[in-house]
């Protein structure tokens, strides 16, 4: 039998231990290049990956092709199982930033793992909560705060993302100022403007193709001066 943790990378040991070794074990693994889409929106498949190697983005599709970033899946995360879950079709689009690795598990073992093992039904409860939260924030954002606020706070998001406590941290990947645009609701134009601003402020530094914070504790600063007043 092929070892669970064979090729795995260590953020997958964010899962149950019980959970990762029926997942990972003789499942399909396929690479997938970048650029491609892996999951569309209204599709109705109900397969469920864990991201082995490499970087993906969710995203939306309005109607008239506009494009809105929701959020970046990372190393040893999982996708697809709210279609796992209630069997409707895709909520989102998933295409791979980077040349990926994944395994791909169909809904029926993932729900029974899920079912038959308690600490699963903990974790899976705790990321859904976790995604709850995370849109919250992200409304109330996209309605209540200005453009350059709405930015402070993405940037900030980034930094924690990348799993730094330092004051200097440089954003891998570097985001383009039109994906921070589509994250925040706004046009690159806007982005471009304010992440000036921030430079000037000594705050980030821009180099080809990498943005650095090069001071994640002004950077926070910005972001809880307008939580207390988000009218500034």
């Amino acid at each position: 039998m092929e070892d669970a943790r064979a090729g795995v990378p260590p953020s997958v040991g964010g899962l149950p231990s019980g959970l990762a070794e029926r997942l990972l074990t003789n499942v399909h693994r396929f690479h997938a290049k970048a650029g491609r889409t892996l999951v569309s929106q209204g599709d109705t498949s109900t397969n469920v990956y864990v991201v082995l190697q490499g970087r993906l983005q969710v995203m939306l599709f309005s109607m008239d092709g506009r494009e809105i970033i929701l959020r970046d899946i990372a190393e040893g995360e999982v996708f697809g199982e709210l279609a796992a879950l209630d069997g409707l079709p895709r909520s989102a689009t998933i295409v791979a930033l980077s040349d990926c690795l994944l395994a791909s598990i169909d809904a029926k073992s993932f729900c029974t793992a899920i079912a038959e093992l308690p600490a699963a039904s903990l974790w899976l409860a705790r990321r859904l909560a976790g995604q709850i939260r995370d849109l919250t924030q992200r409304v109330f954002e996209r309605h209540a705060l200005r453009v350059r606020n709405r930015l402070h706070c993405e940037l900030l998001r980034r930094c924690a993302a990348a799993g730094a406590d330092e004051i200097r941290v440089p954003l891998q990947p570097s985001p383009t100022h039109a994906e921070l645009a589509s994250c925040i609701g706004t046009h690159r134009e806007a982005v471009t403007r304010e992440m000036g601003c921030l430079v000037k402020r000594g705050i980030i530094q821009q180099e080809r193709r990498c943005i650095i914070v090069k001071d994640t504790r002004a950077l926070a600063g910005l972001v809880r001066a307008v939580a207390s007043d988000p009218g500034q």
